[in-house]
């Protein structure tokens, strides 16, 4: 009796030692073929592990997947198979442990599930054991041997030991694994929401250095593995490299990412980039913290506010333009009015005066209203509003009556080369506005009695206009800006204008699906302004105009 005593005491010693052990050595498994060659292992320190095979269980599909398998000292592959009659898959059904003597309790039996080639395998014993998480079946362990009766009830607590600890790993890797595949999740779904935003995020750390850009960033610094090192702090002489936009960009960072150390948010600050394109950027900063309040780093943003600015700066220039521009004509016809006034309450009765002081009233009134519906024309192109209304017209019709409305107050010889017809759909009123325009300016920027030429040419598609004087002339930096809104050429800025005409003329013949340019040999060669048309656009009887035209 003391012998037995000491022998289980021994036994129970042994069992724990295993445990502890193998708690120590799975603890550090990183996956479950990590986990088959421990257990593996183990097994073989204690009892015949000739075959041996470890088995993952999906209740939901019962389905028992090996992950490996070992017959003999050579690994296999594991495979898949459902839950069946077998002794595993009774030994998973009932949660219960079991040994297992082939020669005596049943058929010899294929051991390797589903990987090998060949003969059938027949062991002759066998423990299987459940893997158990609480009380439900995740896993089974089983050692065979071809050896008959070659296992004990001390090899089967064994191997139960080894199988709870097994459920403990597996139990870890599980949580470990579902942690992963969250973190997978979460990475994918901020890599989408980073890809989709319009504005450039930039992320630094706590040094300042940049560890993660979006691609809208990437695009707008110009960043690519050689021009950029990850966790490195952005410092300006390592910019020195980039091109310029880009290192103007990165330059006007520094002190955002300076305040981001100093653990300081930036709420708005614009910036100006004059290198290339002038555009503008809106930027802004919030700091990174831990749960501890530890100071982790930061998040840039910045978008492109540059047409919102150029907006800003529309509705300035316009109404600078418009009190600038108004203001003559209103001074005329409260003039001409108050000497109207004057003339009436003194009973002066002068026809001629009268009719004089009234047409410069009626002259400076249009004045007014063509320069208010041209300011009014250009904030609703720029606002994306202004349509355009096609009918079938005559080009050449439309230009000969421009030309002779002007000629009875023209102070130059106006000459039009037109075919005889010209027939297209446009929007008759906008391209008379056009036109009306690149005449008004050839004589404005011309001497008196020189000769403006207008012609009209097309051929099965498109029809061009040209309209050419012997004024001042342009040199090709000049003519790269003309179109622009409120520029004028340094030669033109004796002449009074807004510099409007243009750029809305411009944007209008974009609206037809054209283009708009200008010629000129220089300074004091006179110039050519040019419009081309098709002469149909897609069928709708309006189009939006936009200020990008």
């Amino acid at each position: 009796m003391l012998q037995s005593t000491i022998s289980n005491d021994e036994q129970l010693r042994a069992r724990l030692e295993l445990a502890s052990r193998l708690g120590a050595i799975a603890s550090d498994a990183r996956d479950h073929v990590e986990l088959f060659r421990v257990l593996y292992d183990e097994t073989a320190r204690v009892m015949d592990a000739t075959v041996f095979l470890f088995a993952l269980y999906d209740d939901v599909s019962q389905t028992v997947h090996v992950v490996r398998q070992i017959d003999r000292g050579e690994e296999h592959d594991g495979g898949s198979f459902p839950l069946g009659k077998g002794f595993t898959s009774e030994v998973i059904r009932k949660g219960t442990p079991r040994m297992v003597h082939w020669s005596s309790e049943a058929p010899p039996i294929r051991l390797l599930y589903g990987t090998e080639s060949g003969e059938l395998v027949s062991p002759r014993s066998g423990v299987v054991v459940p893997i158990l998480s609480g009380e439900r079946v995740i896993g089974v362990l089983s050692a065979q041997s071809y050896r008959p009766k070659a296992y004990e009830d001390e090899d089967l607590f064994s191997l139960c030991a080894i199988a709870a600890q097994a459920g403990a790993t597996i139990k870890r890797l599980s949580a470990t694994a579902q942690m992963a595949v969250e973190h997978e999740r979460h990475a994918l779904e901020l890599e989408a929401v980073l890809a989709g935003m319009n504005e450039a995020l930039v992320i630094v750390d706590a040094r300042g250095a940049i560890v993660r850009l979006n691609h809208a960033a990437r695009e707008l610094l110009c960043v690519d593995g050689a021009s950029l090192v990850m966790g490195q702090p952005l410092e300006l002489q390592s910019l020195e490299q980039w091109p310029d936009t880009a290192r103007e960009i990165a330059t006007a960072l520094l002190p955002v990412i300076d305040a981001i150390r100093s653990g300081t948010s930036v709420d708005h600050t614009d910036i100006e980039i004059a290198s290339g394109e002038r555009r503008v950027f809106g930027l802004g900063a919030s700091i990174l913290r831990s749960p501890s309040a530890e100071l982790e780093g930061g998040v840039i943003v910045f978008r492109d506010i540059t047409a919102q600015r150029d907006l800003e700066r529309l509705r300035e220039d316009i109404f600078a333009m418009a009190w600038h521009d108004m203001h003559t004509p209103i001074t005329v016809i409260r003039g001409h009015a108050e000497l109207l006034q004057r003339r009436m309450a003194s009973g002066e009765r002068d026809r001629g005066a009268f009719k004089s002081a009234a047409s410069l009233i009626v002259k400076h009134a249009d004045r007014l209203a063509e320069l208010l519906t041209a300011l009014f024309d250009i904030r609703c192109l720029e606002a994306g509003v202004l349509s355009i209304s096609l009918w079938p017209m005559d080009l050449s019709v439309l230009v000969r009556e421009v030309a002779d409305g002007m000629r009875p107050t023209a102070r130059h010889e106006l000459k039009v080369s037109a075919e005889e017809t010209v027939i297209g759909e446009w929007d008759e009123r906008r391209i008379q506005q056009v036109v009306t325009n690149l005449m008004s300016n050839a004589m404005k920027y011309s001497p008196e009695h020189s000769t403006v030429t207008v012609s009209v040419t097309s051929d099965e598609t498109t029809t061009t206009v040209r309209v050419s004087d012997e004024g001042i002339g342009l040199d090709g930096n000049e003519l790269a800006q003309l179109f622009g809104r409120g520029y004028r050429a340094q030669s033109a800025r004796t002449v009074r204008g807004a510099g409007l005409g243009l750029y809305l003329s411009n944007g209008l013949i974009a609206a037809h699906g054209g283009r708009m340019w200008a010629e000129s040999a220089g300074h004091g060669h006179g110039s050519t302004f040019c419009f081309s048309i098709p002469l149909r656009l897609e069928r709708g009887s309006e189009r939006a105009l936009t200020g990008s035209a």
